[in-house]
């Protein structure tokens, strides 16, 4: 198996089976048990290579977005907001990738590689990191931006964001997230339990993402009450 732990991730669990085999030296009655935990522990911060993560994660291999996130595959969040601020201004902001952590919470950085690609770093459960490459599909100024991850991807994902305006003044912001995370659709329920629905959280995002733009209160409700929203797109028609 190859390696498929990270630097602390390694440390810990050697630490951690140490400190087994200790117990286990001084307690006789829990030998048994500590030794054999304590022993696998050890071997496998030593290795770098995790058969329980192995399962949960996979190989980190996966490269074929279409066909991973194909018509209803993988999970889909779809969220809106209106920002008191015009279409280009919010458009531009986005557009800058390496902003996207600044209101994204789980997203540690975003490091733009050329005009089209870009590299995520996001942070998981238990401290863990994902980690992928992204490459721009389509990009309309002041309108649409989508993008799918390439290459060997440890989340296989897919968005756009529809920029609509309102009146010159303010501006909808119209997200259409999807993935395939790792561990599989479990991984959403397991998420949940510990108050990170998807859903619950792009909509933190965004509310995050008004308020660093408006700098100030929420958009008036008479205002947003007069949003006709676009259609998003159906799941089976993405643009990747």
């Amino acid at each position: 198996m190859r390696t498929n732990l990270g630097t602390w991730e390694r440390i810990g669990s050697v630490a951690a089976g140490a400190g087994l085999l200790y117990v286990a030296a001084r307690r006789p009655a829990w030998r048994r048990t500590s030794q054999a935990v304590g022993a696998g522990l050890v071997m496998r911060g030593m290795s770098g290579a995790c058969p329980v993560k192995q399962a949960m994660v996979g190989d980190g291999r996966r490269t074929d977005t279409r066909r991973a996130l194909g018509g209803p595959a993988g999970i889909h969040v779809r969220e809106k907001v209106v920002i008191r601020r015009p279409a280009h201004e919010v458009y531009a902001f986005w557009r800058d990738f390496e902003n996207l952590a600044r209101f994204l919470r789980h997203v540690e950085r975003v490091d733009v590689l050329d005009g089209s690609r870009s590299h995520w770093v996001v942070k998981g459960p238990g401290d863990m990191r994902f980690q992928w490459d992204a490459e721009i599909l389509s990009d309309e100024p002041d309108a649409l931006i989508s993008w799918k991850s390439i290459g060997e991807a440890d989340v296989v994902s897919a968005g756009s964001v529809i920029f609509k305006p309102m009146g010159g003044t303010h501006t909808q912001v119209a997200v259409h997230f999807q993935y395939a995370p790792p561990g599989g659709r479990a991984a959403r329920a397991i998420a949940a339990l510990f108050g990170h629905d998807p859903a619950a959280q792009v909509r933190e995002d965004l509310d995050r993402l008004r308020s660093l733009l408006e700098g100030r209160e929420d958009v008036r409700p008479e205002v947003v009450a007069a949003v006709t929203p676009e259609p998003l797109p159906d799941p089976g028609h993405q643009p990747w």
